[in-house]
């Protein structure tokens, strides 16, 4: 549950505003909200310290080179940081503030304020960064300003936008709630959701997850600076850990044990006890227990709690028979590091899988305490998320070696037991279930969650930036290297060199969509002399890549050469779980020479869940080549603008392409969505890209 401010604080607010005094506040802060604690304290900067590196470079310190930086550090802080009149002021000189302490999970409340042109953040865990900026600095927009403040903007593989923009004016006051569990982060800016449970990527070191703990700091960014009102929580391990399971709960997950005996266990189950609702190993037993079920794919979800030295391990796909690691899977459950197990392969360490792949270490709570694990396997691929962290995301199939030479027969396993590996250690279990992957079919959120055009249009391009939308694309997902989507002279530039797409933040439904766009000279890859190709997909919805691991489950209006208008229909799948994502649509078809569907008005009835339909004047001899252009086509010609519209009413689509209906359907399912503009392999420009409630769209004369 998200906590809200301190009614105090609000009054505190509002009479200041009252009183004409909103540059500082005058007098000390504000009650701090219900079990938190204030991390400035309204008058100096106790429990502050000055930037030394980062993570990585301060932990290769020694204690003597990090005191005497520290010093150095500190002075300069105290040059440019100040506190005036109850506020944390930076000149804009010197480097960032930096939390004393060290934090792990916790909940954050910051008030903030910057200049015209500001750019500042909070680090979390010493590690960039909860994005601050002026909004509408034109400068800024090639970095994506223009999408607001408050998203985990150097994340490259997880979202990094934030999902609307709740920036209050440059010069006012702005409010952050952050939470942080794990390596998971929720942010509000304003009271508004802008970043929902993403994962928070490590930029000092890629290939490892954040840093379990951290300092946390307020960014330099060579700008005048203001912050008041801060205050922190930490958020205890038994509760980190039932948000974390909150956060499974709805998701088809079944208890496999039920608090109370060993009804649907086998194996060694003399070595175990239940106690409490708890599943004990017991002290100097050991053995398989497992599930009498066999499992293929899943995700499990459970706690644990290890004594001193503890060791015990998860089976997966057990055959029943042998030693669980030959003869299926074993996660190691394992005291990491207890002093007795300093020299072991890292593939033995907690959540490894057993001899095989290593896992990242350093994120098990403390003995004694209860441990969140999850585990995702899915065909050769196994993911572990530890406290809320991944620790490890492998495939088996890569896997050419063990520890003790070739790969255990175990892994090519597709299915067997779920159960524990005892090893003579008091080690305990529960709240033990599973979800069977992949399941029953995924179900869109309701549509009423979705945006309609009313009054008038919603311009989803407006001219100067992308705001609104976010990229994915399928080699770096959330970020753009090579600059794929850009914006110059008041177009959309699609340079087309990968595959991916520029996605809507928000779901519509019910619109009269349009879209004007032109060819440009370049092609790319495999597609060099090929039709040149894109296309808008409506109705998006499900994960990113969640159709050919590059787009989303949708309904396209295809745009390519020669068949622009197509109607194709992808049903996706879920990439991490496998589950589908199901698609589909009624249409009045007839079939050409060539067996092909082919949109003819009052036709045949049929329900497509994959596949295309081709537009009424497709050339039959329509051809996979660069420039093709069929007698009939309705589409100008290359270096035109052309005029492609969508019509979505209900689950009732017509495209239009130059004025003309080129193709219809009925009863789509899902009946809204997002919004993207594919890139496949060719240049591309769009002008104009909005959205007018149906029946006001201008009938407009398309201008070349």
């Amino acid at each position: 549950m998200f906590q809200t401010r301190h009614p105090n604080s609000v009054l505190l607010i509002a009479l200041i505003m009252l009183m004409g005094l909103n540059h500082f506040p005058t007098v000390v802060q504000a009650e701090a909200p219900q079990g938190f604690s204030p991390l400035f304290n309204g008058k100096d900067l106790t429990g502050w310290k000055g930037l030394v590196g980062n993570p990585k470079t301060r932990a290769n310190m020694s204690a003597e080179e990090m005191a005497t930086a520290q010093q150095a550090a500190d002075d300069l802080m105290r040059e440019h940081w100040k506190v005036e009149q109850g506020v944390l002021v930076f000149d804009g000189k010197g480097k960032s503030l930096c939390t004393e302490k060290d934090y792990g999970d916790f909940e954050l409340y910051v008030d903030w304020k910057i200049l015209e042109a500001g750019d500042s953040g909070i680090y979390l865990r010493g590690s960039p960064q909860v994005q601050i900026w002026d909004t509408e600095h034109e400068p800024y927009f090639r970095h994506g300003a223009e999408n607001g403040s408050g998203a985990l903007w150097n994340n490259k593989d997880h979202q990094r936008f934030p999902l609307m923009k709740a920036d209050n004016p440059v010069g006012e006051w702005n409010t952050f709630y952050i939470r942080m569990i794990g390596e998971r982060v929720t942010i509000k800016l304003n009271d508004q959701l802008v970043a929902d449970n993403v994962v928070m990527e490590n930029i000092w070191e890629r290939n490892l997850p954040i840093y379990p703990n951290g300092q946390i700091e307020l960014q330099n960014h060579g700008n005048t600076l203001y912050f008041r009102e801060i205050y922190i929580r930490e958020i205890p391990a038994s509760e980190a850990n039932k948000l974390l399971q909150a956060q499974e709960e709805n998701s088809g997950f079944v208890k496999i044990f039920n608090g109370k005996d060993l009804t649907g266990w086998t194996g060694a189950v003399d070595s175990y006890k239940v106690v409490d609702e708890k599943l004990i190993c017991k002290e100097g037993a050991g053995g398989a227990l497992f599930t009498k079920k066999e499992y293929a794919d899943f995700v499990s979800t459970l706690e644990f709690k290890l004594p001193q030295g503890g060791n015990n391990g998860l089976i997966l796909r057990y055959a029943g028979e042998g030693q669980p690691h030959i003869e299926g899977l074993e996660l190691q459950v394992l005291d990491s590091e207890d002093p007795k197990y300093a020299k072991l392969d890292p593939r033995q360490y907690h959540g490894s899988v057993y001899g095989l792949v290593p896992a990242h270490r350093g994120y098990l709570r403390p003995t004694g305490e209860w441990n969140f694990q999850k585990v995702t396997i899915h065909g050769s691929k196994v993911k572990v998320e530890l406290n809320g962290t991944t620790i490890l995301d492998a495939d088996l199939s890569e896997v050419m070696e063990s520890k003790d030479g070739e790969v255990p027969p175990g892994a090519k396993r597709k299915s067997g037991h779920f159960g524990f590996a005892g090893h003579n250690d008091p080690v305990e279990f529960r709240n033990i279930a599973i979800r069977e992957l992949p399941g029953d079919p995924a179900v869109p959120l309701s549509r009423n969650s979705a945006i309609s055009p009313t009054n008038g249009p919603i311009e989803l391009f407006n001219g100067r930036n992308l705001k609104g939308m976010y990229t994915w694309i399928r080699d770096s997902q959330y970020s753009d290297p090579k600059k794929v989507f850009t914006v110059e002279n008041g177009m959309i530039h699609i340079s087309g060199d990968g595959y991916g797409g520029l996605i809507t933040n928000d779901s519509y439904r019910d619109y009269h969509l349009i879209l004007e766009f032109k060819w440009g000279e370049r092609t790319w890859g495999n597609r060099i002399d090929r039709a040149r190709d894109a296309g808008l997909l409506v109705h998006c919805w499900g994960p990113d890549g969640g159709y050919a691991k590059t787009w989303m489950a949708s309904i396209e209006a295809q745009i390519i050469e020669g068949g622009v208008g197509d109607i194709l229909v992808l049903s996706g799948t879920d990439p991490i779980t496998g589950q589908a994502l199901p698609t589909s649509l009624t249409a009045e078809i007839t079939k050409d020479r060539d067996g092909e569907k082919v949109w003819k008005k009052g036709g045949e009835r049929i329900t497509l869940s994959s596949g295309r339909i081709n537009w009424f004047g497709r050339d039959v001899d329509w051809a996979d080549q660069i420039n093709f252009r069929g007698k009939d086509d309705v589409e100008s010609p290359f270096g035109e603008w052309t005029l492609l519209e969508v019509i979505a009413d209900g689950g009732h689509l017509i495209y239009k392409v130059n004025g003309i209906v080129v193709n219809e359907a009925f009863e789509a399912k899902p009946d809204f969505g997002k919004l993207l503009l594919q890139t496949e392999q060719a240049e591309l420009f769009v002008r104009r890209y909005e959205l007018w409630p149906i029946g006001k769209a201008p009938n407009d004369v398309l201008k070349q």
